[in-house]
């Protein structure tokens, strides 16, 4: 059976459903019937009938009364992250950054109108986290994502707004399009992005975006902190200055990766 989705196409509502009983699996860190049927919302049967194709299929592996994703996505997630030209380019200036400031490094690229980590490194005094490579993040709440944001054309912009909103993820978050739009100007004339509590409280970073030659907004690169540390303790003109040269060797790396 196919349904319609927002945007017109066809949706097949089996694959629909294997996706959600995969998605489950994914954040459960591994399940059984019962709980994946109460975090899906589907039958016991339609979700065993799935985890028996999946396991057949060698995506899913059965311990007992347990269900766990297979390690033949390894294969997906090392081909999707090898093939993309950012990932490549990004690793060695976002490991020497993570050596300069000791602090958390992601490097993002939008698909889909949200952000996705493509590479993580961690320096001697990161904070744990969450966020690591391949998690899916909203744009308007992130140092890294707002960066993106900020060079985006208007069109696109409007476009992620009305997919995705503008939840709120703390009380810092902004929720407001018109103070979104307004922050993105800011950002266009500063060159860096500030995230301040907004996803995490007490969890700030600083973002810049990785352009092409021609102007192609290929992603974006931030340092993670605690917010006193980045916010009280260092000198924002050098990481500020650390930053953006780490864009820029990112975006030389990309001109000359062909």
């Amino acid at each position: 059976m196919a349904t319609t989705n927002a945007e017109g196409g066809n949706r097949v509502q089996a694959v629909v459903k294997t996706l959600d009983i995969l998605e489950a699996l994914w954040q459960a860190e591994g399940a059984g019937v019962t709980e994946l049927t109460e975090r899906t919302g589907l039958a016991k049967s339609t979700v065993h009938a799935h985890l028996t194709t999946l396991r057949s299929k060698g995506y899913v592996v059965q311990d007992g009364d347990e269900y766990r994703l297979s390690l033949r996505f390894l294969s997906f997630g090392e081909h999707v992250k090898h093939a993309e030209p950012l990932y490549h380019a990004a690793e060695t200036p976002m490991a020497d950054l993570a050596d300069r400031t000791g602090e958390r490094v992601l490097c993002s690229t939008e698909q889909n109108g949200l952000g996705i980590v493509i590479g993580a490194h961690d320096g001697e005094r990161s904070v744990s986290s969450n966020i690591d490579v391949g998690t899916p993040t909203y744009l308007h709440c992130s140092a890294i994502g707002k960066a993106m944001l900020a060079h985006f054309d208007d069109e696109k912009v409007d476009r992620i707004v009305d997919d995705w909103g503008l939840p709120a993820f703390s009380d810092e978050t902004i929720t407001d399009y018109e103070t979104l739009v307004a922050e993105l100007e800011e950002i266009r004339e500063e060159g860096v992005a500030y995230n301040r509590g907004e996803y995490l409280s007490g969890i700030s970073a600083i973002g810049a975006p990785i352009h092409g030659n021609d102007g192609t907004v290929y992603g974006a690169i931030c340092v993670v902190g605690p917010q006193h540390r980045l916010e009280s303790e260092w000198d924002h003109e050098e990481l500020r200055d650390q930053l953006l040269s780490a864009a820029n060797t990112i975006e030389v790396n990309l001109l000359f990766s062909d």
